[in-house]
């Protein structure tokens, strides 16, 4: 897997959060928090499936039901299980999602507010999940980055 592609597949997911509505840094209450969640991800389910490149495709945004996290399902193809199981490609996938989730603009900001608990990329290979990667706002703080 080319990390150039994959870097670039994670920035093109996080710039379709800029459809948000959400005001930056107020307080919400949860009716308002599920409506800026839904406003954040109706947007890019309509746009859905999104090819980031000959390997990936997001197929799939969710709100989880019992958490405020948003889950991201992507769809791999022509390549093999093991091949993604490898350390160096788990951890060249985590380090270019962290890197863009922690990233201090507007758009993870408003993320991190509407989705408080994380989000999750949920990696799959002929319709069986392969590879959770789950990020946190406080894992941006653990690592000396800013939120």
């Amino acid at each position: 897997m080319k990390i150039f592609k994959l870097l670039a597949f994670f920035v093109m997911s996080f710039l379709l959060l800029s459809c948000d509505n959400a005001k930056k840094n107020t307080p919400v209450e949860n009716d308002s928090l599920a409506a800026i969640q839904n406003s954040m991800i109706e947007p890019m389910k309509k746009a859905l499936p999104i090819e980031v490149d000959e390997l990936t495709t997001l197929v799939g945004v969710e709100k989880d039901k019992d958490r405020n996290i948003i889950n991201y399902q992507y769809d791999v193809k022509n390549t093999p299980e093991h091949t993604m199981l490898l350390p160096s490609t788990l951890d060249t996938i985590r380090q270019a999602l962290f890197t863009a989730y922690c990233e201090n603009t507007e758009d993870m900001q408003q993320l991190k507010t509407a989705f408080p608990d994380g989000a999750y990329y949920h990696y799959f290979i002929d319709n069986k999940e392969i590879v959770v990667v789950e990020l946190t706002p406080a894992d941006c703080q653990t690592k000396g980055n800013r939120q």
